[in-house]
Parts: structure tokens; C-alpha cells; sequence
């Protein structure tokens, strides 16, 4: 029996919705899909191809941790490969994020300095690994590298993971950034970053941003 190919995985995938749920159906079938096959999905111009990518190879670290499944992830990155919001929603915490935890965090760190807003947004969703250890230094020490950044890219990722911090980690510590820091964030990125505040508490923060 011939091995499958990149191109037998985008035939299943055209048959589908074309979304995330579709493109994880369609990487469990193909689970044993050749590296080099992967790796053609994830460097393809086809923004389908990279998103079934990205997913299998977020199930190929489930089914065995391995630091080259990161090194890749992140060449594509810092290539400009990854440049949707999904491709790193989907995989940050689990490709980049997860194997620090207990380990050191001199990477991650690493990441926050790219040029590529991409890159950047990586780093800050990496941080949800901790915050589900219930780790609230890490992500807002992440926050604290790129929390006056303007673009869309890294401020709706932070509002997301600032709001986990609180729900999950520590809300004194994420009560106790948003006074030093909330000021810097977009009106959007306060608002989700508060949205499991105390009202009171909520309320006064968003104020301070309007002022």
C-alpha cells in the first residue's frame, strides 16, 4: 500500500468545511503521514495546508513529546509562515509552551524579542501552559515584555491570557498588573482581560484605561 501524501491530505481536507474541526478529522486519518510530507503542507503557500500542518503536528507531540516538533513549528514562524491567528491559537501552548513548563523559561523569553509579531503572539499563548499549573509569574512577566505593543496581533492574545491569569492563576496578581500596566493595553484587550473581575474591581480598571 503507497504511503500518503501532502496532496492526498488536501483532497480530504477540500471535502470538508475548511475549518479547524474539519482539519483535525483529517489529520487523525492521515496520523502517519511522512515528515517530509508535513513539512511540504506546513511550508506550502496554501493557507489550508498549513493549518493541517500545524494540526499534526500539535497530534504528533501528543503521541510523543520531541523538541524537533517545536523547532519546527517555530522555523515556520519565524519564516512568516504562521500568520493567522488560528495557526497559533491552536498550537502555542502545546507545541512551545508545555515542554518549559518545570524547565527553564530562557526560550520563551527568547521569543518575545522577535521582530515577528507572529513570533511574539507565540510566546504571550505559549504562557496558558503555565497559567493551567496554576503559574500567574510567568505570563505576566511575557505580559510585561510586550504589554505597550499596538498592534491587533500580540493585544488580543494578551487580553485572552491576562483573563486565564485571573480565572486560573492568581487574581490578586492579575488585579495587581491591570493597576500598573492596564493602561497600556487596548480598550479591547482590557475589556476581555477583566471579564471575570468583580464588577467593582472591573469597573475601576476599565476607568483608569479611559482616563
Amino acid at each position: 500500500m503507497s504511503r500518503a501524501t501532502a496532496e492526498d491530505v488536501l483532497v480530504a481536507f477540500a471535502r470538508t468545511e475548511g475549518d479547524v474541526a474539519a482539519a483535525r478529522r483529517v489529520a487523525r486519518r492521515f496520523a502517519g503521514l511522512d515528515d517530509g510530507e508535513r513539512s511540504a503542507l506546513l511550508w506550502s503557500e496554501d493557507p489550508g495546508a498549513r493549518l493541517l500542518a500545524v494540526v499534526l503536528l500539535v497530534q504528533a507531540m501528543r503521541e510523543r513529546a520531541d523538541p524537533e516538533l517545536t523547532d519546527e513549528y517555530l522555523a515556520a514562524a519565524r519564516a512568516e509562515r504562521l500568520d493567522r491567528a488560528d495557526l497559533v491559537d491552536i498550537a502555542a501552548e502545546e507545541l512551545v509552551g508545555a515542554p518549559m513548563v518545570g524547565g527553564t523559561t530562557g526560550p520563551l523569553f527568547a521569543l518575545v524579542k522577535s521582530d515577528v509579531a507572529w513570533v511574539r503572539r507565540i510566546a504571550v499563548v505559549a504562557t496558558l501552559a503555565f497559567v493551567k499549573q496554576g503559574d500567574a509569574e510567568v505570563p505576566l512577566a511575557i505580559a510585561g515584555r510586550v504589554v505597550r505593543e499596538r498592534g491587533d496581533t500580540v493585544q488580543s492574545a494578551l487580553g485572552w491570557v491576562l483573563r486565564e491569569v485571573g480565572k486560573r492563576a492568581s487574581e490578586p496578581a492579575l488585579v495587581a498588573f491591570l493597576e500598573q500596566q492596564g493602561r497600556f493595553l487596548t480598550r479591547g484587550a482590557l475589556e476581555t482581560a477583566t471579564e471575570h473581575l468583580p464588577p467593582a474591581v472591573r469597573d475601576r480598571l476599565r476607568e483608569g484605561r479611559a482616563s
